[in-house]
């Protein structure tokens, strides 16, 4: 079965959850640099498996060369194609396996990294995604990665929510 043939996944249905993922008080953005970055959902594609979110270029992200700091770009390229597999992964969680970036260009302070998530292929336990970055202020492509994600079907979302009560 591919992908987007997973029943009960639709086109709105994954609107839905990008919108909730993003929205405030969501458990996303409850821990850690993913909140502060402050990440928005701009577009998706059910049937093609993309993704389109954006994060605006915040100043605790720069390094000492005034622009954004690799590590910044490289976890919004984490959370960006993370995202996008654990949609279609869902009740199941998983883990970053592989995360490879390239860097082009400078990202600077006042701009707005567009991330762009495409599914590249989607097994059974692993799943790899292709990004791009590109810069809102002239739509150059800034970074790309790819990413690879292994889903852990043993670990359901209802599980660690379970656990995490018990602690």
């Amino acid at each position: 079965m591919r992908f987007n043939e997973i029943p009960g996944l639709s086109q709105k249905h994954m609107e839905e959850w990008f919108q909730n993922a993003v929205s405030p008080g969501s458990s996303l953005l409850e821990f850690g640099v993913i909140g502060k970055m402050k990440p928005s959902f701009l577009h998706c594609d059910f049937e093609a498996g993309e993704s389109i979110m954006a994060y605006d270029v915040l100043d605790w992200e720069l390094n000492p060369q005034d622009m954004i700091h690799g590590g910044i770009t490289s976890t919004g390229f984490d959370t960006s194609l993370g995202m996008l597999c654990h949609y279609y992964a869902e009740p199941n969680i998983l883990t970053t396996v592989n995360l490879s970036t390239a860097f082009l260009r400078p990202i600077r302070l006042g701009d707005t990294m567009i991330y762009h998530s495409k599914i590249k292929s989607f097994g059974r336990s692993l799943v790899t995604v292709d990004g791009e970055v590109y810069t809102k202020s002239n739509g150059k492509l800034a970074a790309t990665a790819t990413g690879t994600f292994k889903i852990l079907h043993y670990k359901t979302k209802q599980l660690m929510e379970a656990q995490k009560t018990k602690e």
